[in-house]
């Protein structure tokens, strides 16, 4: 939908503001408005401009709807609407509350300054600009919520003046209407609530936030809530009044407490730092897809702060498979879908468990994805791709959306990745699905280049989205999930795509537990905490012994590789870096020399009597 500006000019005498909240300005009041199609510049913003000549009328305004107690001339861009109140005395509470019926897109200005602005893209907002999405639905019905400091009013006149942008000049409708009271700031202070970012290693935590206008900020932390671990004082870095501490030197597997207070504000979480390197058991969770309805988003982060109440030991990380908002290069759908204030959920379980995620579609460029989650793993700057390890598990997140064909950077970075990693469980975290259940098409890189490597390298899972459901494949042993259902539109899967073994049409998310180095247990979770499915996951990678595995040997000369075996009829395979099968057979006792065609990088795949497959790298002068 549409919307032009209108202003509106009221005056209201306030008297000194008592300690509880105070309407200055109440839905459905009168404003003066200027539907005409005609560009007012910035001047119009300002207290000293005269709007006299405006007519003016109660909210809502607009057309299109039926619900209109003012109707507005439709056809135009931009719409503008103004209203003047008088306060005497300073206000006594440090915030004010704006709760915001714009459709499609607004700008809201206290005094000629920008405090608000809702569904409008970034930089420089002219009357020609285009609201950054078309609302529909109940987001036409929906009152947008904002906290700002009451500073922005002046003892005397104030002037509130507000533009509404349509999505396209032809919109059928455009609605308007605005409250504003006074409230104490409290966590409202925040632009974006703190969050939390795992960098990688078990005694650091990443914590960041964001003002919507300079100050300077104190970090209190421990393991209470005494906050006896330390105090700093953070200053913002960047051009966006960003705000990050890096915590090192934390006991693993600890919780910790912390608060943040910045410009009278505060808010308080926790977080558990990392298991141990030589931790065997943890609990993580997984989803995907959560842009464009936060609403749904936030039932889901209910069900998940659910469980960490009822397992705290579970506090650990979370897991976005990508598409985290509707549209990644919008400031706005960041502010208002990912870290809005209005869902509370999200904000707590984003303070509670740090958060790791893979870039989907909707990221667009990656460069707000890689502003609000820096992760200090990315291999492949400007590319989102990188690994971590957690416990006993080593992740790969894999960035689609840059070049991972056969030589390839990420994909020379990858071969490297999970060859030299030792731990016993390996699990790939990316967007889009090699096998799904219909709706976006099943992706045939991942089927021919990323597939090949995970049977090479005893990838047990990969964990996906794309696809907005619940969707299981088990491909050659490796357990290829879709778990698109973190709050955009649902698809309908169906069961029939091949390799298909579950599907559910719901939002939901994953509790996966790691009960020891051979065994895993998934389960699927609706957002109203009913159960999918569960299922056990064997690790392909652990179910043969060091011992074992220590007495064969695999050695290469020019145009052959060496293959020892410590007793005969064990079967062998040979494949080339593209997951290509060289040369089979079976080993006999002793050593044996198997002919290879052409100098490179093999992996030769042994499947032991009584024994699971192990492979072993190898380079053939």
């Amino acid at each position: 939908m549409i919307r032009t500006t209108a202003l509106f000019f009221i005056f209201i005498l306030i008297f000194p503001f008592a300690h509880h909240a105070q309407t200055l300005i109440s839905r459905g009041s009168t404003w003066k408005y200027h539907d005409r199609g005609v560009d007012l510049g910035t001047a119009w913003r300002q207290v000293s401009y005269d709007d006299s000549s405006w007519p003016s009328g109660p909210a809502q305004l607009g057309f299109g709807d039926g619900d209109e107690a003012t109707v507005l001339q439709s056809g135009h861009i931009t719409y503008y609407f103004r209203k003047t109140f008088t306060l005497n005395g300073a206000p006594s509470q440090n915030g004010l509350a704006v709760e915001l019926l714009r459709d499609d897109g607004a700008v809201i200005y206290i005094n000629g300054t920008e405090v608000v602005r809702s569904n409008m893209p970034q930089g420089t907002v002219t009357y020609n600009t285009l609201a950054a999405s078309t609302v529909a639905g109940s987001e036409e019905d929906t009152y947008f919520s904002y906290v700002i400091p009451s500073s922005y009013l002046v003892q005397g006149t104030n002037v509130v003046a507000v533009e509404v942008h349509q999505r396209s000049a032809s919109s059928s409708d455009i609605s308007f209407d605005l409250s504003l009271s006074l409230t104490d700031l409290g966590a409202h202070v925040f632009r974006k609530r703190p969050y939390l970012i795992y960098p990688g290693t078990s005694d650091a935590m990443t914590v960041l936030w964001q003002l919507p206008a300079s100050g300077t900020c104190t970090f209190r932390y421990g393991t209470d809530t005494t906050y006896a671990g330390g105090t700093l004082t953070v200053n913002e870095y960047g051009t966006d009044h960003q705000f990050r501490v890096d915590l090192s030197s934390l006991t693993p597997d600890t919780r910790y407490f912390y608060r943040v207070e910045c410009n009278g504000g505060f808010y308080e979480g926790s977080f558990r730092s990392g298991a141990s390197a030589t931790a065997t058991s943890f609990t993580f969770y997984a989803y995907g897809d959560t842009r464009t309805q936060p609403w749904e988003h936030d039932g889901v982060a209910a069900q998940i702060l659910n469980r960490l109440t009822a397992d705290p030991d579970s506090q650990t990380f979370l897991i976005n498979s990508g598409d985290l908002v509707e549209d990644g290069d919008l400031e706005t759908d960041w502010d208002e879908q990912l870290f809005s204030a209005n869902y509370p959920n999200i904000n707590r379980m984003m303070a509670s468990l740090p958060y790791l995620a893979a870039v989907g579609n909707h990221e667009g460029s990656g460069r707000l994805f890689a502003k609000y989650f820096p992760y200090p793993m990315f291999a492949g700057i400007p590319d989102a791709y990188y690994s971590f390890d957690y416990g006993n598990v080593h992740f790969v997140v894999i960035d689609q959306y840059a070049d991972y064909s056969v030589g390839s950077a990420q994909y020379n970075w990858l071969v490297n990745d999970l060859a030299s990693t030792g731990k016993p469980w390996r699990i790939a975290i990316f967007h889009k699905p090699g096998w799904s259940a219909g709706g976006h098409g099943n992706d045939s890189d991942v089927q021919n280049i990323l597939q090949p490597l995970f049977r090479q390298y005893h990838v047990a899972m990969a964990i996906t989205g794309h696809n907005h459901y619940y969707a299981r494949a088990d491909v050659n042993g490796i357990q290829h999930i879709t778990t698109g259902g973190g709050g955009a539109p649902l698809y309908y899967p169906s069961s029939t795509y091949p390799y298909i073994v579950r599907t559910d049409r719901s939002y939901h998310f994953l509790q996966v537990r790691v009960v020891d180095n051979r065994t895993m247990e998934v389960s699927a979770i609706r957002q109203n905490g009913t159960l999918i499915e569960r299922f056990t996951v064997m690790n392909p990678n652990a179910a043969l012994t060091a011992s074992q595995a220590d007495k064969y040997h695999v050695a290469a000369v020019p145009g052959r590789i060496l293959i020892y075996a410590p007793v005969g009829g064990t079967p062998y395979a040979v494949y080339d870096l593209t997951g290509r099968l060289i040369r089979k057979g079976v080993l006999e006792k002793g050593q044996n020399r198997v002919a290879i065609p052409r100098t490179g990088i093999y992996l030769v795949q042994i499947t032991p009597p009584q024994g699971r497959p192990f492979g072993r790298k190898v380079v053939v002068p």
